[in-house]
């Protein structure tokens, strides 16, 4: 699940969807291991120009967004976040690939959603208190889950509050047929093929009166 895990996120850490990969629970047991090769792909990939094909971090929106990263990623640190690589600026308009372990769950990364290449760990030693650290944002998209206990991965679909919950993937797998959609306070409804048909009909009804029948 590690090698997953690893290609995952370092592929989500590049872009900054709102599904994209940003807080990840680990079991204390093995958070070191995860930490350290998380942090050691995340500081191997190339951030520069988005049109250059070597690049595998682009740029920000534009430069404020540049300058509310480098804040929080700085408010994580001062509240007791360790930054495991990155946590710097490049340029105005560029942002370092940044892991943090352990920042406050009241710092802005861990309540917030980042829209930046910046990913959190957290340490849990019970995963009914991974799921409720989990469900405790009033914003929920989507959630994923690593596992081969079938069992930990059904508790899991049932117990995270996202409108889909991925198993062994990163939280921003989709296809096109896929139902997408906030819960909570991150949207109204669902959206998807069907969603789209139905939200574009109209419905009606005929009736019919026969001796016949």
């Amino acid at each position: 699940a590690l090698s997953a895990i690893l290609a995952s996120i370092s592929v989500l850490i590049i872009s900054c969807p709102c599904v994209s990969v940003q807080r990840v629970y680990v079991h204390k047991d093995i958070v070191d291991v995860v930490a350290s090769k998380l942090s050691e792909a995340a500081s191997k990939l190339v951030v520069g120009d988005q049109l250059d094909p070597k690049t595998e971090v682009g740029p920000l929106i534009n430069h404020n967004e540049v300058n509310r990263v480098e804040e929080w990623v700085n408010e994580a640190v001062e509240k007791g976040g360790q930054i495991l690589t990155g946590g710097k600026r490049i340029s105005d308009s560029l942002f370092e690939a940044t892991v943090i372990l352990n920042p406050a769950d009241d710092a802005k990364v861990s309540t917030n959603e980042v829209f930046g290449p910046v990913v959190c760990i957290y340490t849990y030693s019970d995963i009914e208190e991974a799921f409720d650290r989990a469900n405790a944002l009033e914003v929920s998209f989507q959630a994923a889950v690593f596992t081969k206990n079938i069992d930990t991965a059904l508790r899991a679909v049932k117990r995270l509050s996202g409108t889909a919950v991925m198993v062994n993937d990163h939280t921003a797998f989709r296809v096109d047929w896929m139902p997408f959609g906030g819960a909570k306070a991150s949207g109204l409804g669902m959206g998807g093929i069907h969603h789209s048909m139905v939200e574009m009909s109209k419905e009606k009804l005929m009736v019919i009166k026969s001796p016949a029948l």
